[in-house]
């Protein structure tokens, strides 16, 4: 039996569009470079010297980027009747469930949403920018290297997750205890738990900003003990993450 036409072409759009797949498709790349060049202008678009012409046809350009995207977007969906999980309407709501077709909306509906019905403000408002980078998540669907990495931080989930709760827990005590031995000489950065955290932030991830930093001696024995831990904590995930890479490709091998 002939497929007809109509599923005939589903077929062929799905194949060029699906993200779930091993092979990165010249669709992909089309998606892949309007969103590189949508962030880009993004970047662009915020230079104050920018002339009226220039931030003009930016402009036009930014209002033609979520129209692709939503087509591209009704296209896929249409297209997924293909593939025999996503085929009917149960089967188009379990694919609008999926993270990676969340991502895909956040993209491009709020921008578009902002920019039919209020125009006026979608020029200048910037936070319906930040939904711009959604579309770099969409990057990890479309690249098996993106999809790899989240595989392997599922993998090592739980072990994540141990690791940001004793985290936690060292960056709270490391509050408290500089709190306690150096709120009287500098009340003004550690005259509370919350004003000691953001120096247990930089020192604990190891970036030690140098705005706040403790002056008396033991003060500074205490900070010492916290900055030694603290290279432990930021290594900790990146053992963990390569552990759970060595298992996944292993088989492989």
């Amino acid at each position: 039996m002939t497929s007809t036409p109509d599923r005939s072409l589903q077929r062929r759009i799905w194949a060029l569009l699906y993200t779930g797949g091993r092979d990165f498709t010249w669709g992909h790349a089309l998606v892949v470079s309007v969103i590189i060049a949508s962030l880009v202008l993004l970047a662009i678009e915020t230079e104050p010297s920018l002339s009226p012409v220039v931030r003009g046809r930016i402009l036009v350009i930014d209002a033609v980027i979520p129209l692709l995207f939503c087509v591209e977007f009704v296209l896929r969906l249409w297209a997924a009747g293909a593939d025999r999980r996503f085929a009917g309407a149960r089967g188009r709501a379990v694919y609008l469930r999926q993270w990676v077709v969340v991502f895909d909306l956040l993209a491009f509906l709020p921008e578009l949403i902002v920019l039919i019905l209020f125009p006026e403000i979608w020029a200048t408002a910037r936070w319906v920018r930040l939904f711009r980078l959604f579309r770099l998540l969409k990057l990890f669907a479309m690249f098996p290297a993106f999809r790899e990495i989240g595989r392997a931080v599922r993998d090592a989930g739980r072990r994540l997750a141990a690791t940001a709760a004793m985290a936690g827990i060292l960056l709270f005590s490391a509050a408290v205890l500089l709190y306690v031995v150096e709120a009287d000489a500098q009340p003004d950065a550690f005259g509370s738990v919350p004003r000691a955290l953001w120096w247990a932030v930089a020192t604990l991830t190891t970036v030690g900003y140098g705005d706040v930093y403790p002056v008396t001696a033991l003060g500074r024995i205490a900070a010492g003990f916290v900055a030694i831990l603290g290279v432990g904590l930021v290594a900790l995930p990146a053992g963990i993450l390569a552990s759970a890479f060595a298992e996944r490709l292993g088989p492989r091998r």
